[in-house]
């Protein structure tokens, strides 16, 4: 089954250091170690203020590929394209959902250098309408997207970005609507460009922020749709540092179960001086709930340290309860 991914950057000082990454199970992506020739890259997704007529923008995304300047002719099977994530069956991506929850598509270790482009693999329209659009006025109807060029070699994303060696580097993918939606006139199509979307680099490297990092699950036999991640400072003057909506994944042994990891800023950041934080989870049954389905877990108090990873007790693992 296919689920949403929600995502966004908050267009604030304090998340543009510190946002949070919100995992599904990455298929066959890297496992993000690094050497001194390769540094980490994450890929995340978001939003700016859409169209008013839309209701939806959906997409479904079978691969995310980054090109190094100078290969940018190359297909996008070329081994000279680091593979970011592969979603066997494809991801659904409701890109209108995506307002303030940050949401990283893929991790993975690739080769130190300068790039130039991110190209989105999507799922073709045929014979399952994978990729459209739905409308204020009618939002039961979708209509097609136009995107023959983004199945055969991808959605090619233009920006120049830089991996450095030994270290985490992120970005994300500002889709805005009112430029990448474009109704086609007479014809009829609604196309999708990729002129609409452009790539901002986040941070460099780890020491910008110390991370937060677990993976939720449930009892076995005991499916989940969705769950709320929020990451709240010991004194929290504004409210949460940043919070997010995460999918679960069916896997064996029989549990449902999704990985997040929340970056933010440690001890000596300017933008935060406690480095003292709790992470608080509610879980739900379906996506229509507004009733949590599972008992709020709530994490000891834990101090982030700028440059590591810092797993929620016990081992990482958020076992939720009745």
């Amino acid at each position: 089954m296919n689920k949403n991914f929600l995502t966004c950057i908050v267009s604030s000082v304090l998340l543009v250091a510190a946002f949070l990454g919100l995992g599904q199970m990455q298929g066959c992506s890297g496992d993000g170690s690094t050497s001194a020739n390769t540094g980490t890259l994450q890929v995340g997704i978001t939003d700016s203020p859409a169209f008013p007529n839309l209701d939806s923008v959906h997409l479904t995304i079978d691969k995310v590929v980054v090109v190094p300047i100078g290969k940018e002719g190359l297909a996008d099977n070329d081994p000279g394209l680091p593979v970011i994530a592969t979603f066997p069956g494809g991801i659904g991506v409701d890109i209108l959902n995506l307002h303030f929850l940050p949401q990283i598509l893929g991790t993975t270790a690739i080769p130190a250098g300068s790039y130039s482009q991110v190209r989105l693999i999507l799922a073709p329209n045929s014979p399952t309408l994978n990729n459209y659009v739905t409308l204020s006025a009618n939002p039961a109807q979708k209509l097609p997207l136009t995107t023959p060029s983004a199945q055969e070699s991808g959605l090619k994303i233009k920006g120049n970005f830089t991996v450095t060696a030994g270290a985490l580097n992120t970005i994300v993918l500002d889709f805005n609507p009112n430029e990448a939606i474009v109704f086609a006139g007479n014809s009829g199509n609604i196309n999708l460009k990729p002129t609409g979307v452009r790539i901002i680099q986040v941070f460099n490297a780890l020491t910008n922020a110390g991370s937060l990092s677990g993976t939720i699950r449930s009892p076995q036999f005991t499916p989940w749709s969705s769950a709320t991640v929020t990451v709240v400072p010991r004194t929290p003057a504004g409210g949460a540092v940043t919070s997010g909506v995460v999918f679960s994944n069916f896997s064996s042994p029989s549990v449902w179960k999704s990985n997040f990891s929340a970056f933010v800023p440690p001890n000596n950041s300017a933008v935060m001086l406690s480095a003292h934080y709790r992470v608080f989870v509610r879980a739900f049954r379906d996506t229509l709930s507004t009733v949590p389905t599972f008992n709020l877990y709530s994490s000891p108090l834990l101090t982030v340290t700028g440059g590591a990873d810092t797993a929620v007790p016990p081992n990482g693992l958020v076992q939720l309860g009745p």
